[in-house]
This record gives C-alpha cells, sequence and structure tokens, in this order.
C-alpha cells in the first residue's frame, strides 16, 4: 500500500471510529456497533435497493420471539348488548402463529492494497467504498428474502447462487406456516404436481384472472379490498404479460390494457413490479407494510485486519437478522415453477 493510501485509509479509520462511537478502536479488533449506529448502517443499507426502502425494517432485543405484528391485522368494529355483556377488546396486531428467529448473517470481505491505491485519490473514497458494500449487502438482503429455504450451520455458496442456505425468506416462512396461502403446495408445504396455465385457452386467460383469483380465494376477507396491495411477479411473468397484450394491440380493448400497462404496470387493477431476485415465475399478492426484516440490537460487529501476508485488508461483519411476514392473511402467492406459459407452437411450458 502507497504512504498516501495509508493515509486516506487512516482518515477512514477515524471516520469509522467516529460514527461508531468508540474514537479508540484500531486495525484488528472486533468493535460492537452501539444501538444507534447499528440503527444507521441498517437503514443506510436499506436505501441502496428500491423495494426494501418500502418494506419494515425493525429493531429487536431478543434472538428469538414472537412477531411484532406491524399494522392492524383484522376489522375493530363492532357492537354490545352492555346490558348483557362487557365491551370486549381487540388485539390490533396479530402476535400469534409464527416465531422469529434472528440468525447470525456473516458479510466477509477483503480489498487489496493495489485496489486501494487506485481508489485512494477519488474525493469521494469513503463513500465510493462504504457503497460498494452497501450495495451488495441490499442485494443479498433481497436474494435472502426472496429466495431463503433453510439457515444453514455451513453455507454452500456453489450450491446455492442465490443465498437459498443463508436464512429463511419470506415465501419460505409462509409456506412453512401456512401452505395453503400458495398455490401449488399441499398442507404439508410440500409441492404439488399441480399446474396452472396463464394465457389464452389455459386455466386463465389472463395474468388478471389468476390475481383476481388469488386475492378471492387466498386472502383473508377483510383484506382483499386493501388499498395498499402490490403484486409482485418474476422476469418471465412478466415478459410474458407484456408480449400477450401486444400481440392483441390490434384490438381496442387490447391497446387499452397495453397502454395501462406500460404506462402504470398494473394488473387486476394493482400496482405490479418486479422486484429483483425475484422467482422468474413467482407471483406474489401482498403489501410492502407486510414484509419485515428484524434485526436484533447489539449483534452488529465489524473487525478490519490489516493483512499484509496476503496483501490486503479484511473485513468481517456479522449481524442478526430474520424474515417476517406479518400477516399470512395478507399474503397469497403461487409456487415458482407452477405457472405454465404458451409457446408460438401452442405448447405449454
Amino acid at each position: 500500500m502507497q504512504p498516501s493510501t495509508r493515509q486516506v485509509w487512516n482518515n477512514y479509520m477515524k471516520a469509522y471510529a467516529q460514527a461508531i462511537g468508540n474514537p479508540n478502536v484500531v486495525r484488528n479488533e472486533t468493535a460492537h456497533y452501539p444501538p444507534l449506529a447499528q440503527q444507521k448502517t441498517f437503514l443506510r443499507v436499506a436505501e441502496r435497493a428500491e423495494f426494501l426502502k418500502n418494506v419494515n425494517h425493525i429493531p429487536v432485543t431478543a434472538q428469538l420471539g414472537q412477531r411484532v405484528g406491524v399494522g392492524v391485522s383484522q376489522p375493530l368494529a363492532s357492537r354490545t348488548n352492555t346490558d348483557i355483556e362487557e365491551r370486549r377488546t381487540r388485539e390490533i396486531a396479530d402476535l400469534q402463529g409464527d416465531e422469529y428467529r434472528c440468525m447470525q448473517t456473516n458479510t466477509d470481505t477483503h480489498i487489496s492494497y493495489r485496489t486501494l491505491d487506485s481508489w485512494a485519490h477519488m474525493d469521494n473514497f469513503q463513500k465510493t467504498y462504504n457503497g460498494s458494500l452497501s450495495l451488495q449487502k441490499a442485494r443479498d438482503r433481497l436474494m435472502i428474502g426472496f429466495n431463503g429455504e433453510t439457515a444453514a450451520p455451513v453455507t454452500d455458496k456453489t450450491a446455492n447462487p442465490l443465498l437459498q442456505d443463508v436464512n429463511i425468506g419470506w415465501l419460505a416462512k409462509v409456506r412453512n406456516s401456512e401452505p395453503s396461502r400458495i398455490l401449488g403446495y399441499d398442507s404439508d408445504g410440500a409441492a404439488t404436481t399441480d399446474t396452472y396455465k396463464v394465457g389464452e385457452g389455459g386455466n386463465y386467460k389472463t395474468l388478471d384472472m389468476l390475481v383476481f383469483d388469488m386475492i378471492t380465494n387466498l386472502l383473508d376477507a377483510w383484506h382483499q379490498g386493501a388499498d395498499d396491495l402490490v403484486v409482485l411477479v418474476g422476469r418471465e411473468i412478466w415478459t410474458s404479460h407484456g408480449l400477450s397484450l401486444l400481440s392483441n394491440s390490434t384490438l381496442p380493448t387490447e391497446r387499452n390494457a397495453l397502454s395501462t400497462w406500460f404506462a402504470a404496470q398494473t394488473v387486476a387493477g394493482l400496482p405490479c413490479i418486479m422486484p429483483p431476485f425475484f422467482p422468474v415465475r413467482g407471483v406474489v399478492v401482498t403489501s410492502y407494510s407486510n414484509l419485515s426484516i428484524y434485526y436484533q440490537l447489539g449483534t452488529l460487529r465489524r473487525a478490519i485486519i490489516d493483512n499484509p501476508k496476503r496483501d490486503r485488508l479484511e473485513e468481517y461483519h456479522s449481524e442478526n437478522e430474520a424474515y417476517v411476514v406479518e400477516d399470512f392473511g395478507k399474503f397469497a402467492g403461487v409456487r415458482n415453477g407452477a405457472i405454465l406459459l404458451p409457446t408460438g407452437a401452442g405448447e405449454w411450458v
């Protein structure tokens, strides 16, 4: 590392020590983030991904517990004949039925002296360095949220390139707890052989019809008309829906549907989005506020190791996190792979 680079890095370490409120922190020792610094760091990562900006990020003190139950889970209006019985209160949030467990997530990285030398001349070195780490952390959280299946003691990135074994994500939480909310699973959460053809001549002529059916039959009645529902679709579903509208755009009704799709991107009257790393043939109806990431206070640790044996600086981060669906009754989905789409040859794949 060049002397000028060393000075830039020393300045970075001073700023880091100030940010966590520990002016005595040095290289090669593990620093514990105080709660406020941890919260700022966690939310800074969320700002790097549009989808993460909209979901809940909730600090908790216990590693294991019942979900917080963000939002109101059921209708509250009622009437009681007080001549006969007392009025009864209702719990605002649904605190039962799902247990969260914050699992340690490690983010261990290194940067070579050579790379640092090439970055050191930048006026915004600290922003560039921290920004690159935060961006990938945000991507990792999206991968886990949509693809996480297990929390393995030892992870295998080769076998699980979408971090399927790092933590249990939102879709897997619903499948494990209330599989009836997702088409394509049996009552035990095992995948069935059922398929759902979406397209002309299929079970559902359009994606809108599928989403209407999901809302009507999978969501609790009091959530079906909620004004914050959104439709999450995978890349192949998104593309197929757009192409189906385009192929029929000679008809006035289809031209109107096409213009609506490209202008507002709505399905069944709901906003439709294609989040990064969402299963390519998955469909989910829920709300942003129904999806949460819990992080356990006091568990964010960071060590910066100067390793001249490898000509690099190494960073070791760890933090306990859990992915939580606040109300299963406000979640409807279709198993990735259960949807079949038409081909130009009249087949379904």
